[in-house]
This record gives structure tokens, C-alpha cells and sequence, in this order.
């Protein structure tokens, strides 16, 4: 990736390292690379960081070139916004976000990257990570400087989800602190010695025994929506981690077999241009079984 600039009047004796992290928003990390194996030119001369710049020089910077720890893969993607840093798609349920240990290949990670290659690109590096089985918008970054301007930019995370119950209120929000269940559990709880996590939510449609519900996060621990729904009585239908007895009858009989849970809205503004960002994938037929003729001999 490349960048020219042309110094301003505010710019001027200022080191070229100010420049970079200040103008450019370069991370400490990716300075250090840059040092080491990018190019920084001054009016066409390749010159160190410590520079210092006039009004008017013309500043230079090829990034170091990267490239995925992990393969990429073709598959059809849905793509709801592409620019030179960004990648926006629409994950569907039963798919990982990202490869691990134990699962290299298959991943929405794989899939983007071979979209990203194809186009000319080298990596990617999710900004916002869900659940295999949460279904919706997952935004990659192209390359390191990307992920590290977009993964401190302030969001709004807009879900739907369908839930067991309805909650007391059409309109509430949970305030309870989530921390861990045990060390080294996948499983959370909400507990006074957790981390601070808020819900909003709002109720969009009852049926009998369940509703559909959207929910936007004021804060992103692990599990929030899940664990928060749990904690009023409304655990999401489908999930096999919260639930209750009545949630997981319902839920069979229903046939829902993974959380009913959707990244429907994602909003930012582009930490580089001031754009403001708005993307959005309404949720799939999966959330049809919602709306299944009234259960029978199910209680709740």
C-alpha cells in the first residue's frame, strides 16, 4: 500500500515518524516494520524516519508488503461493501469467522482472502468476529494498517435475534458485568466481579411463547447478547451453550438448530476519510421458524 503527501504549513519541522503514527495513524508495530523493511521517501530521496519536514515536501510511503498465515480459498461470498482497506460480507450460520488450531480451512477468513487475492491483495484480518453459528455482517481488513485504523474506530452493532419468552419491557437494557464461568471455559456468566457489558434491546414481534427482538451492544464481551438474554429469562432459541429446559424443548419443536442470532446493522465512520459507513444484511429464512404454527405440550 502507498501513500503521498504533500506537507502542510502545521506539518512543518516535524520528524517524519510524527507524521506517520499523527497523519497516517501508523501503530507503534507497524512503524517499527516500516523502519525496517518499508520505504519512506522525501522529495524522491529514501531517507529515515527522524527527517524533519518543510511545507510543501512531498512525502512518500510504500507499506512492507505482508501476507495470510493461513490459505487462501474461492468460494461465493456476499459482499456488501469493498473498498482498498476494507472488505464487508455477510456471514452465514455454521460458519467459523477465522481459522485455529484445529480448523485451518472452511473459514469465512479463507473465503475473503481468496476474494481479497484476486483482486490484487495479499491478507486480511477480521475487525469484528461472530459466533459460528451467528450469521451476519463480519468486516476484514486488507492488510495490518487497516486493521489497526478500523479495529479502534468506535461502531454500532445492531442484532436480531430470536428469542424464548419475551422480555418484562418492549424496550430495556441489561446491565450486568460478564466474566468467565471457570479459567480456560468457553462458557460465561454475569457476576459483580465481571467486565462492564450493556445491552439495549427492543422488542419487534410477539408469538406464542417467543418473540423476535433487536438488540444494539454498548459494549463487545464474548458472548454478551447470549449470556444478557439467559440473565432475563429470554435465552436465544437454538443455542446449545444458554439455555433452559424450556428453551431447548421449544426450540426442538420449533426445529431450530443454532441460534437464532443476526449481525443485521454495522455503522462507523471511516477513520481515514470521515465517511460515515453504514452496512446492512436483513436476516435469512432460518428466522421463518419463528413464525411456525403455535407449539403444542411445550412449556414455558
Amino acid at each position: 500500500m502507498k501513500f503521498d503527501y504533500i506537507v502542510k504549513e502545521e506539518d512543518a519541522g516535524k520528524m517524519i515518524k510524527h507524521l506517520l503514527r499523527c497523519r497516517f495513524q501508523l501503530s507503534a508495530s507497524l512503524l517499527r516494520r516500516t523502519k525496517q523493511t518499508g520505504d519512506v521517501r522525501l522529495n524522491g530521496e529514501s531517507v529515515f524516519v527522524t527527517r524533519t519536514v518543510s511545507e510543501g515536501d512531498r512525502l512518500e510511503l510504500v507499506l512492507p508488503d505482508e501476507s495470510a498465515d493461513f490459505p487462501a480459498e474461492k468460494a461465493a461470498l456476499d459482499v456488501l461493501y469493498e473498498d482498498e482497506l476494507i472488505l464487508a460480507v455477510n456471514k452465514p450460520e455454521g460458519m467459523l469467522t477465522h481459522p485455529s488450531h484445529s480448523r485451518y480451512t472452511g473459514t469465512l477468513a479463507n473465503f475473503a482472502l481468496g476474494h481479497i487475492v484476486s483482486g490484487g491483495g495479499d491478507n486480511c484480518h477480521a475487525v469484528n468476529r461472530l459466533d459460528r453459528d451467528t450469521s451476519g455482517i463480519v468486516l476484514f481488513a486488507k492488510n495490518s494498517y487497516a486493521k489497526a485504523l478500523f479495529c479502534t474506530a468506535e461502531m454500532e452493532k445492531r442484532y436480531v435475534a430470536g428469542v424464548f419468552s419475551y422480555p418484562q419491557d418492549d424496550e430495556g437494557t441489561v446491565s450486568l458485568p460478564i466474566r468467565r464461568l471457570r479459567e480456560g471455559e468457553m462458557r460465561r456468566v454475569t457476576a459483580p466481579d465481571g467486565s462492564p457489558a450493556i445491552t439495549h434491546y427492543r422488542v419487534i414481534e410477539r408469538f406464542e411463547g417467543r418473540s423476535l427482538i433487536s438488540l444494539r451492544l454498548e459494549t463487545g464481551r464474548t458472548h454478551q447478547i447470549r449470556v444478557h438474554m439467559l440473565a432475563i429469562g429470554c435465552p436465544l432459541l437454538g443455542d446449545g451453550l444458554y439455555y433452559t429446559p424450556a428453551s431447548r424443548a421449544l426450540s426442538e419443536h420449533l426445529g431450530i438448530k443454532a441460534q437464532l442470532l443476526h449481525a443485521e446493522i454495522l455503522s462507523l465512520i471511516h477513520p481515514l476519510t470521515g465517511e460515515k459507513l453504514r452496512f446492512e444484511a436483513p436476516p435469512g429464512p432460518r428466522f421463518d421458524s419463528l413464525r411456525n404454527s403455535p407449539h403444542e405440550g411445550v412449556s414455558h
